[in-house]
This record gives C-alpha cells, structure tokens and sequence, in this order.
C-alpha cells in the first residue's frame, strides 16, 4: 500500500502551557489517526526566537510532525489549526508523493529506537560525570 509523506511544522504562542501544547499536539495526532494515517515522528523542538514577530510575539514554541497519510489528513489538520488561537503558524510540506508504508513506517520505527538509545546512552554519561565531578569538588574543597 502506498501513501504521501507530509511534514508539518507549527508553532504556538509562548505562554501557552505544557499541557495545552500536548493537547495540541494529541489532537492533531487523533486526527491523522482517524483518518488512517500514520504518525511517524512527533519532534517538540521547545521554545525558539521567530525571526520576525507574530502576533505582538518574539519567541513561539515550535512542533514537528512527520506523517503518511491523503490530502484529506492535509486540509482537515490545517483547519483544526486554523481554528485554535494559540496557534501562530503552521506549514505543511509534501515530502514524498509515492512512500510504501510498511517499509517507511518500520524505518522510522528503527530511527526512533536509535534516537531513544543515544539519548540513554547521554543521561548515562551525564550521571557519570556527574557523580565523579561531585567527589573531586569535595576533595578539592577539603
């Protein structure tokens, strides 16, 4: 089975709650999920400087969405960001017209796994330095 590969790239106003973004972020996942699509990576890439203002605003919080799905997927996620205010902006970009599916989606499934393995492989480092800089600073001190 084949399908289009989309990205979409949104970004919400700087004081709106953690909770309200993932609120944001659930349903615009439900909606590719309801129309069977497949959600295939959810990138919150934080708070960051636009380079322009929006809205009377300097920073806005920004989310990637990469996803498989028909253009439906396209206009119904665009209109259910058009009506929420605390959005700013969004853009969606067709990556690839013709993606088969199973192949894509265990790719990204794989790519997923890599990512969550370096980042255990970093907060182990991190403690490790962590708790060796602890000692040296005592001993220094003493």
């Amino acid at each position: 089975m084949y399908s289009r590969e989309y990205e979409l790239v949104f970004i919400v106003r700087p004081d709106v709650t953690d909770e309200d973004i993932e609120k944001i972020k659930d349903r615009s996942g439900g909606v590719i999920k309801d129309r069977k699509g497949h959600l295939l990576n959810v990138d919150d890439w934080g708070k960051r400087r636009l380079a322009y203002e929006i809205q009377d605003y300097g920073k806005g919080h920004f989310v990637l969405f990469n996803y498989l799905g028909s253009t439906e997927i396209v206009d119904e996620l665009e209109r259910t960001l058009k009506l929420d205010d605390s959005v700013l902006r969004f853009l969606t970009v067709k990556l690839a017209e013709r993606v088969e599916v199973k192949a894509r989606v265990a790719e990204a499934e794989a790519a997923a796994k890599v990512v969550a393995e370096a980042v255990a492989e970093q907060a182990r480092a991190k403690e490790a330095d962590a708790g060796s800089g602890d000692g040296a600073g005592a001993a220094a001190g003493a």
